[in-house]
This record gives C-alpha cells, structure tokens and sequence, in this order.
C-alpha cells in the first residue's frame, strides 16, 4: 500500500492521472450531450466510447500544449500564444471528435443528420478551449512567478556568501599579520610612511566593510580603493612588486564586483615569487568590453595560504550578475578578463 501511494505521489503520474481524469470527464458529457441530444440511448458502449475519446483528445492537447509552449514561449509573446493555443486546441479537439463520432456511427449523411448537434458541440468545445487556455495560462504564470521569486532569493544567498568570502579573504589574519608586521618594521625606520601605511591599511578594511552589501560599483571607486591596496604591497615587496593600471577614463563610471580587482592583484601576490631579479609584474588595461590583468609568472610558492576563492569567487559572481563569467589565459604569462557592466 505504501508503494502505491509513493506511486501515485510521483509528479508524472499525477500528472497523467489528470489528463486521463479530466479527458474521460469532458468525453463522457460532450459524448452524453451529442448523443442524448439526439434523442439517443446512452449505453455503456457508448459511454466507454466517449471516455477513451476524452482521453485521447486530452493527451492531443497535451501534446499540441508541449509544441507551442517551445516553438512560440508565454515570456516573449503572451498575445500570439494565446490566440495560437484558443484555435490550435479548437482544431485538434473538434477534428478528432468528428473523426471518432465518424469511425463508431459510419452512416451515410452522418454530418447532415447530427448538424445541429455539431453546431452546438462546436461551441461548447470553443468555450472549453478558451476557459483552458485561460486557466493554463493563470497556472503558468503563477509557476512562472514562483519559480523566478525562488531564483532571485537563491541568487540573492548566493551573491551575499560570494561576498562574505570575498569579506573573510580581506579579514584574514594573514593579511593583517603581513600589514601589522610590515608597520612594525616602518615606525623605527620611517615614521611618516608608517603613518600613511596605517592610513590606507584603514581606508581598505573602511572600504571592505562598507561594500559588502554593494553588488556592484564603479570602476573609480574600486580603483581608490586597488591603489590602496597597491601601495601597501609596494611598501612590503619594495622594487619586487610594480603595477601600472591604464583604465580608459570613460569607463571609470561603468560597474564591476567589489573587490574584483583587489582579489586579482591578490592572487598574483600570493602565486608568485618576487626577488630583486624577478620581480612580479602586473599590467591592468581595458578595451569597450572588457578590464585585462596581466602579470608575469615567477617561481611558485612552495606552500601558499589560500582561501580557494579568488578566480572561481569572481567568476560565479559574475555569471550570478551578469551572465558571463571571466576569461583566463595561463601561458607565458598569465592573463584575466572581467566584463565591463554597463
């Protein structure tokens, strides 16, 4: 019994009890009022009749349904869909119950003898078929709604965790030990910069905080903030570390993640070696459709503490925002492109 009603509570089979349930019902009334109208006997042949014609002509509309759902979609043509499903449905219903009343009666002059009687049919099969459409068109716009409220929230969880990583990744306390000792080493060697280091150091975890809740801003403002960031490194690596950045100033307003960047230059850092032979080189340039940054490859870290979320962190922001993730190159050097949004 229990696998019976796990049977019976699978979708797909709820649905085809459905089609089946509503079919032998609309066959068995329209097929009791043709006949009946006709001051005919209603017998149970008849009445099996009608009921496995309901049934055919309700997997016909199913099917019919499926086709125009994908060939012309709710979303784009709401008006066209409509009219197309109200005289698709029309057609198929009224030509196979003519094609099966035919097949059982076979008299000659059947159309002539039941014409009243198809007359009215035909009107109470073109009401059903508007009612239908209006009911599957109020189901598919509910479902459609709910689907897309559930998306957005979960679109919505996703973004904030990308984010609250993105968070955890400037709130490491390996980046504040690598800030905090490199101040050490500054006050006794150069107060006045150690001044400066502690005041980008601030107006990075200030900027950190404030853009957590932010999706997007502009390229300015997280390249105020990137400067920071660059000098702190500058001041730790010293002639190990150079990055030039040459943003086009018309896109300085366009959008891009909080942190993109940042986390960009980070990873450069963090996967690379720098000595005074070696140093690690980083280039950011932009084009109309994308920000390129491109950094040497040194010698690999033995051993390099990461969160493992810059470039996948990035990349599924992105795709949750705005449908194309980034483009990354590993060859002599390694190169990421990030969407310019507009």
């Amino acid at each position: 019994m229990q696998k019976i009603n796990q049977l019976i509570n699978q979708p797909k089979v709820k649905k085809h009890f459905f089609i089946v349930l509503l079919g032998v019902l609309i066959g068995t009334l329209l097929g009791y009022y043709l006949i009946v109208s006709e001051q005919q006997n209603f017998t149970l042949d008849k009445f099996v009749l009608t009921a496995l014609s309901g049934i055919i002509i309700g997997y016909s509309c199913y099917i019919t349904t499926k086709l125009l759902d994908k060939s012309i979609p709710w979303k784009k043509q709401v008006g066209t869909r409509l009219l197309l499903g109200i005289i698709a449905h029309f057609i198929v219903a009224s030509s196979l119950f003519l094609i099966l009343f035919y097949l059982y009666s076979l008299p000659e002059g059947v159309l002539v003898n039941y014409q009243s009687a198809f007359i009215k049919l035909g009107i109470l099969l073109f009401i059903i078929t508007i009612i239908y459409q209006i009911i599957y068109f109020a189901l598919y716009s509910y479902y459609s709604y709910a689907t897309i409220q559930v998306e957005e929230i979960k679109q919505e969880r996703k973004q904030v965790e990308l984010q609250l990583n993105a968070l955890k990744s400037q709130l490491s306390p390996h980046f504040l030990f690598n800030g905090l000792n490199t101040i050490s080493s500054l006050i006794y060697k150069d107060e006045t910069r150690a001044k400066l280091f502690i005041r980008k150091l601030a107006k990075m975890y200030d900027y950190t905080l404030k853009s957590y809740h932010s999706k997007l801003i502009t390229i300015r403002e997280e390249l105020d903030f990137v400067y920071s960031y660059i000098y702190l490194v500058e001041t730790r690596f010293e002639n190990k570390f150079r990055c030039k950045i040459s943003i086009s100033d018309d896109l300085l307003e366009t959008k891009i993640p909080p942190l993109t960047l940042q986390m960009l230059i980070e990873n450069a850092v963090k996967h690379n070696i720098m000595s005074d032979e070696e140093p690690l080189s980083i280039h950011i340039t932009s084009d109309q459709k994308y920000i390129t940054i491109q950094n040497n490859i040194t010698s690999i870290p033995f051993k390099v503490n990461s969160f493992k979320i810059g470039l996948k962190n990035i990349s599924s922001r992105y795709l949750l925002l705005h449908g194309e993730g980034i483009i990354i190159t590993n060859g002599n050097n390694f190169i990421v492109k990030v969407p310019i949004i507009r």
